[in-house]
């Protein structure tokens, strides 16, 4: 009798609540517990003392979290506790539930959903409604139907609990196609409305707005290495669904669009679209991409879009030397202003080029970016005061060796990182250039019979911004020892940077961390954290301080 309670208490929860619980095969059910409780629990306190700048937490705290996760039938319902010196709640991370039980070539969506037909089209939107797709061979159906966006009433007199109003939203979507994963044609579409009549009173400046989508998406693998990938799709977006209609609109052919959606003088048409062509062989790939989106382009089946915008790329990669040597590459071309009517058009260059080579003790890894935006004139001439011409790099490099036997080892890690900002018009580059460059130098010594680790590492960083030239620098130290055959832990770590502005002193930080933990069984732990942080600043716009912080938890899982 217990069981059934908790089984309808838990229905109940996916009725009122909100989480996408993933494809579940009911051909598969019959394998599954009908019912188990699994998660964790914990409790934990914790202090904290300041001086010299205002406190940031309580002197003192005490916090109790649980995250249980129950499951029916192999379908999981995960849950949250939290009881706090702050907060107190009983909640699942997620408040929405949806399910969607596979059996062969059927899928049944219930609840809240998160389908994605194409990127142009139904393209991820939450919706709480309910659908199906069909895979019977080579046909490819979807369908789903159910409310987009609920409606929310102007809060004005609430501006701590503020919500942007909205009118309630409903539509559906549809796929039809034929093919494989591989090789296949999809028609989809999508239409979705406003209901003017879901807001008591609408704010003047909100407007019911209706929304048809169709689209075309299609995948064809030719001469075993080819693949053709195009995504495309026209939207007509009514803003104002409310405005006067066009008188004796003809459409022709297609004047049974005017039977699907309010055709009046706020209507839009906008395209998008996308294609690739890419070449795969064992060892090398190399592509080619378009994507070309309308300026304001929207589908209310989609949350949002780059808009105005036209890519061209190239991109490719080899792996060379039993896949140990691997080159990366890539550029592209944007430019926007695509239907000529702003004052400036823009256009931008952005390339990359990656070198790895790794083996089993040692590898290098270098990686370099560049993006680059310049202007030319659109409606109107570009004045050379404001034009906008910059390029920025970026290089990456680690390089990585490690020895060592049975008994000790040895790893050394170098990390560079070198990162510039160049404005090339002279008019503003005094104010707008700036350049990082960092390195980082560790040793880790490993003593595996003794389960003992000791590191260190130096780090040194130098920014410049305007007129600001900034150093960073300093090292640390870390020890962590294993005992009791893994059952309990130890480590210290210590760190010690120092900061020089336009050559001048500014202060040193200093930090600390002392933890331990211990395992009691499989099932249960404890772990204690001391920290103390002091600031010795030499700049008068900043405070010196120090801080402590202690904490001590307590861990069941089940």
């Amino acid at each position: 009798m217990k069981r059934i309670i908790i089984g309808c208490f838990l229905l109940l929860n996916l009725l009122l609540l909100h989480r996408v619980v993933r494809a579940q095969d009911v051909g598969q059910l019959a394998n599954q517990k009908p019912f188990d409780i699994s998660g964790v629990f914990g409790v934990g306190i914790g202090t904290y003392n300041s001086n010299g700048i205002e406190p940031g937490e309580h002197n003192f705290s005490y916090l109790f979290n649980g995250a249980p996760v129950v499951s029916i039938y192999g379908v999981s319902f995960p849950f949250s506790i939290v009881v706090s010196d702050q907060q107190r709640g009983f909640r699942q991370p997620f408040n929405q539930y949806g399910i969607s039980p596979t059996y062969k070539w059927i899928t049944v969506h219930a609840g809240w959903q998160s389908v994605q037909f194409s990127q142009f089209t139904l393209a991820g939107y939450d919706i709480l409604g309910g659908g199906v797709e069909l895979n019977p061979g080579k046909l490819r159906f979807g369908f789903i139907y159910g409310r987009f966006n609920k409606a929310i009433e102007e809060t004005s007199t609430q501006p701590l609990s503020f919500q942007t109003p909205a009118y309630k939203r409903t539509g559906y979507s549809a796929k039809l196609g034929y093919g494989t994963s591989n090789n296949h044609v999809d028609l989809v579409m999508l239409n979705a409305r406003d209901d003017e009549h879901s807001l008591k009173t609408p704010p003047s400046d909100l407007a019911p707005a209706e929304n048809l989508v169709i689209g075309l998406v299609s995948k064809f693998t030719f001469l075993k290495h080819f693949v053709w990938d195009v995504d495309v799709a026209g939207s007509i977006y009514t803003r104002n669904k409310l405005d006067d209609t066009i008188a004796n609109l003809e459409l022709n052919k297609f004047d049974f669009i005017k039977k699907m959606i309010t055709l009046n003088s706020s209507t839009q048409l906008l395209t998008a679209g996308q294609t690739s062509l890419g070449y795969q062989q064992k060892n090398y790939t190399i592509g080619l991409q378009y994507r070309r989106v309308d300026p304001d382009y929207k589908s209310m089946g989609a949350y949002y879009f780059e808009t105005d915008v036209a890519n061209y790329t190239i991109q490719g990669a080899v792996r060379l030397l039993t896949n140990q040597l691997q080159l990366t590459g890539s550029l592209g071309f944007q430019n926007d202003n695509l239907r000529h009517d702003k004052a400036y058009t823009s256009h931008r260059d952005i390339s990359s080029l990656g070198v790895s080579f790794n083996k089993a003790k040692y590898g290098i890894d270098i990686r370099y970016s560049n993006y680059g935006i310049t202007q030319d004139r659109g409606l109107n001439p570009i004045i050379d005061t404001f034009r906008v011409a910059r390029t920025n790099y970026n290089v990456n490099a680690l390089l990585r060796y490690s020895m060592g036997d049975s008994l000790i080892t040895h790893s050394f890690v170098l990390v560079g990182n070198v990162q510039s900002l160049v404005d090339l018009n002279h008019f503003t580059s005094g104010q707008n250039g700036s350049n990082s460059k960092t390195g980082n130098l560790s040793y880790q010594l490993g003593f595996t019979k003794s389960a003992l680790t000791l590191s260190t590492n130096f780090n040194y960083t130098v920014a410049d911004i305007a007129m600001l030239h900034t150093i960073l620098y300093g090292p640390s130290l870390g020890i962590n020892k294993q005992l009791s055959q893994g059952k309990m832990g130890l480590s210290a770590s210590v760190s010690y940077q120092l900061q020089d502005n336009n050559h001048i002193n500014a202060g040193n930080i200093f930090n600390g961390t002392l933890n331990g933990s211990y395992r009691f069984s499989k099932r249960d732990g404890a772990n204690v954290t001391l920290s103390y942080l002091k600031s010795n600043s030499k700049d008068v716009t900043l405070p010196s301080f120090n801080e402590i912080r202690s904490s001590f938890n307590l861990t069941h899982s089940f």
